[in-house]
Formats: C-alpha cells, sequence, structure tokens
C-alpha cells in the first residue's frame, strides 16, 4: 500500500529522466518563514508564474507549512527540474521545468486511508501518553478537544483508561491532518465518558447532548447547503483539481447576508473569483470570509454585531448562480465552518435522534470489546504491526465503516 503510493511520486519525476540524464530525487524540508516566492528566487524562476494561478490557488500557496516535506528533481547542474510540495492534507503544488520555462499546477495527493484503535492506561496525562506512546500529536490534540467538554483532565489519576477508534490518513507511511475520530472513551474513578461521532459530523455524548460548543451563528437566515468544506474537489467548470476552502450555501439574488459573531470588518471589496467579498476578525484569531454577493452594505472598518445585515446574496466572481460562499479562518488557514457555527438550535429529535442512539449502541460495542481486551494500540512509525486487525476489519465493514 504505501509502496505503491510511492511509487505514484515517483513516477512523475522518473518520467523527466529523458531528458534529465543524471537527475537525483531529493527528499526536503520547508524551512520556518520561507515564502514560495522566496523558493522560486532561489532557483531563478520568475514569480510572474503566481499570475497563471487563480485567486483560490495563489491562497493555497501560503498554506505551505513549515516542517513540510517535499520532493525536489535536481539535475546534474544544480538546475530544479521538479517539486512536489504538498499544501494541506489533499493537494499539492506541481512544479516543473519546461521547455518554455516552469509550469505550476494543483494536483491531488496520493494518500491511503484506514481505521487504527489506540487503547492505554494513564501514566502522566492523556495527551503526553497518547503523544509518547502511540506518536501521534494530532491525535492527542484531537482527543483532549473532545474530551475536555465532558470530562474534568485535573481529576484524571493514574491507571485511568482510554480508548479511541479513528480514521488516519496516510502518507510515506506517515499520518497526515487531523485524525477523524469515530469514538472515543475515558475511564476515570470507575466511570466510563464518551463522545461519538454522528452521521451529521458533529460529536455527542452518551446522551445525545451536542459536545463542542459553538458561538458563531448562520450567514443566512435559511440554510441549504450546495457544497461542502474539502481540502480536494474536482471543479466542473475548470475540469481540474481545486480545493474548496469553505462551504456553499444556496438562495435568491438580494437574500440578506448576517455577521456569524461580533467582529471588525477588515476587507470590503472585490477579490478575484470570489467577486465582491466581506472578511470579519473575530475574537480568538478567527476570521470569517462571505463571498460573491451582489452588494455589499458593510465597509472596511465597520464593527458589526452577529446577525447584522452585511450584504446581499449574488453572484460575481467565479460563480453559476447566486449563492453564499461563506470561509471560516483560524490564524489564517481555512477551517470548515461546520466546526464552529451553530446552524441549529434543535439537537438531535426523533429520526436522527432514533438514528445517533442506533450508532451509538454499535460504536459502544466496539469501544468496548477493545477496552475489554486491552487490544494493543497501533503505534506510529511502526511497520511490523496491523493498525487493525482481519477480524476487526471485518467487524468494521459489516457495520458501514
Amino acid at each position: 500500500m504505501i509502496k505503491s503510493s510511492i511509487l505514484r511520486i515517483l513516477i512523475i519525476f522518473f518520467s523527466f529522466y529523458s531528458f534529465a540524464f543524471g537527475a537525483k530525487v531529493k527528499y526536503s524540508t520547508w524551512k520556518k518563514g520561507l515564502h514560495f516566492e522566496t523558493y522560486l528566487e532561489e532557483h531563478n524562476i520568475s514569480k510572474k508564474i503566481l499570475e497563471t494561478l487563480d485567486e483560490e490557488d495563489v491562497l493555497l500557496v501560503s498554506d505551505i507549512e513549515k516542517n513540510q516535506k517535499f520532493y525536489e528533481l535536481i539535475a546534474s547542474n544544480g538546475v530544479l527540474l521538479q517539486a512536489l510540495i504538498p499544501v494541506g492534507e489533499e493537494l499539492q503544488l506541481h512544479l516543473r521545468k519546461t521547455y518554455d520555462g516552469y509550469d505550476l499546477k494543483v494536483i491531488p495527493i496520493a494518500y491511503q486511508k484506514n481505521t487504527y484503535f489506540t487503547m492505554l492506561s494513564v501514566k502522566t496525562t492523556p495527551y503526553k501518553d497518547i503523544l509518547y506512546t502511540v506518536k501521534n500529536r494530532a491525535l492527542a490534540k484531537e482527543f483532549i478537544r473532545l474530551l475536555k467538554h465532558s470530562v474534568n483532565f485535573r481529576g484524571i489519576q493514574k491507571k485511568d483508561k482510554l480508548a479511541i477508534v479513528y480514521t488516519q490518513k496516510m502518507r510515506l507511511g506517515q499520518p497526515i491532518g487531523v485524525p477523524d475520530i469515530k469514538v472515543a472513551m475515558l475511564e476515570s474513578h470507575k466511570k466510563k465518558h464518551y463522545v461519538f461521532k454522528h452521521s451529521d459530523g458533529k460529536y455527542y455524548d452518551e446522551n445525545g447532548e451536542e459536545l463542542v460548543k459553538k458561538y458563531m451563528g448562520k450567514p443566512l437566515k435559511h440554510i441549504r447547503i450546495t457544497s461542502g468544506f474539502t481540502e480536494r474537489r474536482f471543479h466542473p467548470i475548470l475540469k481540474r483539481w481545486k480545493a474548496h476552502h469553505g462551504t456553499d450555501f444556496g438562495a435568491k439574488r438580494g437574500t440578506p447576508i448576517l455577521a456569524a459573531a461580533d467582529g471588525k470588518v477588515i476587507f470590503s471589496g472585490r477579490m478575484g473569483g470570489y467577486g465582491n467579498v466581506i472578511k470579519i476578525q473575530h475574537k480568538d484569531d478567527y476570521v470569517t470570509l462571505y463571498a460573491h454577493q451582489s452588494r455589499l452594505k458593510a465597509k472596511k472598518g465597520d464593527f458589526v454585531k452577529q446577525g447584522q445585515v452585511i450584504g446581499y446574496v449574488g453572484s460575481t466572481g467565479r460563480s453559476t448562480g447566486p449563492h453564499l460562499h461563506f470561509g471560516l479562518y483560524k490564524n489564517n488557514r481555512p477551517i470548515d465552518p461546520m466546526r464552529l457555527v451553530k446552524f441549529s438550535t434543535n439537537g438531535l429529535k426523533g429520526k436522527d435522534r432514533e438514528a445517533f442512539f442506533n450508532r451509538k449502541r454499535k460504536y459502544t460495542k466496539i469501544i468496548n470489546t477493545i477496552f475489554d481486551k486491552n487490544m494493543p494500540s497501533y503505534v506510529w512509525n511502526t511497520v511490523d504491526k496491523l493498525a487493525v486487525t482481519p477480524k476487526m476489519k471485518d467487524y468494521y465493514k459489516k457495520r458501514g465503516w
């Protein structure tokens, strides 16, 4: 599985060996503070190549993380022939030398996705024990983020136990992105605390109460989602891979757009493919973006309140029809708005609530089996252990995982 992904990546590089005899593949690390423009200059590549990207793809260029591993194909004379640089979990920049100069495109990343589990006894703190035992920092952070709403971590003591079932994307043998926790349990003072992920993407406790509280409101009075947040999708108009860093809501032209939370308008104007845009700075370094507006009402520098009308739905910029593209950013990095915005105040009711408890029963049986049998955790960077036993894989598949 892992070897096949490596092969896919290297085939791209080796395809140029016909004219790049003596070239070598270099596995490099993106330096802290390095800008893509500077990287281009270091290799004597004109920054005008960025003009071939649209507004969304240009934003991706700024998403290259420090210490990110990437590949380069270097000719024997030191000239850069190709580079594959990941931007997020799903896409990568493909920079390659051509007969006319250089070409820059955004292409998908090949990765594997599998189900893993963690089971351990607390020795220090849940965070440290997951980090040093399982060697997955993102898993440790996500576990704490979810359980902190229902567990007092100050009361955790040694020999308390925790168990997690999650899916994880993996590239080149390493975990990438945020683990998708399906169910987690912490036993403390002989009481078990559960967290369940439902089909709506939200997390609930064993009583069906939503755990992660959301302080932002809806950007429209009536919500109809037409396209969700994704790090990778095939654009139906452009016929190529792009990221969709936001949620699209279908609505009639002229529908009032509402500020999701109190904040200061930091941008109000035209923004490339996004058309007419308003950006609002909120507390805790969050920024919301409202795109494709027909008319802007709020101006840069305005302070707005949650629910205040800031503009009106339209179809400006790159758009196939009137809708609102709603983006959410944390420290300049895009995140799924559904994780923070409260779209419903009703909670689980009727068939939704019944479906949750059916799912809860299945998840509880799985996590308790792992817990009762004290199954060993999958440890990252370890190649001689199975993530999930064949028997457990079959168990998951029968339940639609």
